[in-house]
């Protein structure tokens, strides 16, 4: 079985029952449609659906950043789907993130990490998001959402509490806003509009009048054809081709310690699981039945190390064929053994470098030691061997990621907002004059914001920032420079 840390996505409808109960043809006609939303969402943040039953979806992303942004994209889109709806009729998902350790079987994913996002969406409000504090820490200051925390929870079949958040809105409180997709439109005219996007709010404001709702106060003078959006110059950066891997922490050699004679017992253990030894260390003292003291064996390290496994308890027989009493990490060294897919292996070579994160650890460097020339015909992957520079605080058979940076390429960038997924491909909406030009792009490799644009874009084009699924070419538009 595969084993992997992934951000796991977990959604339901909230009220799906009685959805049914009223409207089943209605209800499975709004409930694909929402599929749909998931599914171009999931793909566009280089997510993947591994599971769907009934209203229930499942979903994997390379990181907590993208399966955050998909999910508050995922959101949003639902809520401008059937938003001039009764309110009764809506169909609202409720979703929970975390980050997590999840076995693959057959393309499923199972463990704690699916089991807790599921559980988190329990405490999501419909329409709304709620995050593990794993996910919440992977997130923090790279994804543009408030949070609240709910403090740690009890969810069932979990037996640790687990501290949780909300996502919240990012508005300001006392500003009037409707929703439309992933537009945030003001009651306020052009005017207003533009302030506040040159006071660093951001964002795209279309000021339509089909798209605002009656404010309490007609604003005088508001003009309902002129749509402002932020704007930015495409802009140079360099980009990591990345290898991903997982797998688990193994000593680099591993010593078996057992007594050299039979007929022995244990009559003190010296050393535990995870102490460090010297060679010549005593690890515990021995023993026949009956003689005094002064006669006991004395069982030593036959080297420098980390005690990783201790069988050794007293007055429990020892023997020289039978099994160890103690297991040492030669020198405390360890190393990965990951996998890797079929397509990667190519890409991969004994001396470069990667960044290796055990679960519940930090990330520490490495090097791959070893690729492997053959791949498991089952599975399609093949052995890595990762040799860690640190074995400190590690455990054998602790699951663990890598990220091998293979090579760096610059050239124009986007933020992933700007480029939208269209039928033909991915487009980015040009602003180089006073209406809007769609651009076909094609794209390349990605960080954590932002994707490469290997072809269709000069570095003197200015690209719209941020919603554009809600303009079409031709569109007039005021454009409110950002800096990017």
């Amino acid at each position: 079985m595969k084993r992997t840390i992934a951000a796991i996505l977990a959604a339901d409808v909230a009220g799906y029952s009685r959805l049914m109960a009223q409207d089943e043809e209605d209800t499975l006609r709004r409930l694909a449609a929402a599929k749909a939303v998931f599914r171009e969402h999931v793909a566009a943040f280089r997510g993947r659906v591994f599971n769907t039953a009934g209203d229930a979806i499942l979903a994997e992303f390379p990181s907590g950043v993208e399966a955050l942004r998909a999910g508050i994209a995922i959101q949003t889109d639902l809520d401008a789907l059937d938003g001039a709806d009764p309110p009764g009729r809506r169909v609202r998902f409720r979703m929970g993130l975390t980050i997590g350790d999840v076995v693959e079987v057959d393309g499923d994913l199972l463990g704690d990490g699916v089991n807790i996002a599921a559980r988190l969406e329990g405490l999501a409000e419909p329409g709304g998001i709620c995050l593990s504090r794993s996910l919440h820490e992977a997130v923090s200051g790279k994804v543009q959402a408030n949070f609240r925390d709910i403090g740690p929870q009890r969810l069932k079949n979990i037996p640790r509490p687990v501290h949780a958040f909300r996502v919240t809105p990012t508005e300001r409180a006392d500003a009037p806003v409707a929703r439309s997709r992933r537009a945030v439109v003001l009651r306020w005219g052009g005017a207003a509009a533009i302030g506040l996007l040159a006071a660093g709010l951001g964002g795209v404001f279309l000021l339509r009048p089909e798209w605002i709702r009656p404010a309490a106060t007609p604003v005088a003078g508001a003009r309902d054809d002129l749509i402002a959006v932020s704007v930015a110059r495409v802009r140079q950066a360099c980009f990591q081709d990345q290898v991903l891997l997982a797998g688990l922490v193994m000593p680099r050699r591993l010593l078996e310690v057992r007594p050299d004679r039979e007929g022995l017992q244990v009559l003190q253990v010296q050393a535990e699981p995870l102490d460090t030894v010297r060679a010549n260390q005593v690890l515990a003292r021995l023993g026949r039945p009956g003689e005094p003291d002064s006669a006991a064996t004395v069982l030593r390290s036959p080297v420098d190390g980390v005690v990783v496994r201790s069988a050794a308890a007293a007055g429990m027989p020892a023997s020289a064929r039978g099994p160890a009493l103690f297991e040492i990490a030669a020198d405390g060294a360890f190393d990965l053994e990951a996998e890797a897919p079929l397509s990667a292996l190519g890409r991969l070579a004994a001396g470069q470098g990667v960044g290796v994160t055990p679960l519940g650890g930090g990330t520490r460097p490495g090097r791959v030691q070893r690729v492997a020339s053959a791949i498991d015909p089952a599975t399609q992957l093949g052995q890595v061997r990762i040799q860690l520079a640190s074995g400190e605080g590690l455990r054998p058979g602790q699951s663990a990621s890598g990220v091998v940076r293979v090579a760096e390429r610059c050239g124009l960038a986007a933020p992933y907002a700007a480029v939208t997924r269209e039928a033909e491909g991915p487009v980015v909406y040009l602003a180089n004059s006073g209406r809007i030009e769609a651009r076909p792009v094609t794209t390349g490799l990605a960080s954590a914001d932002e994707i490469e644009i290997r072809e269709g874009l000069d570095a003197r084009d200015t690209i719209v920032l941020k919603a554009a699924s809600f303009l079409r070419e031709g569109d007039r538009i005021q454009p409110v420079p950002v800096t990017r």
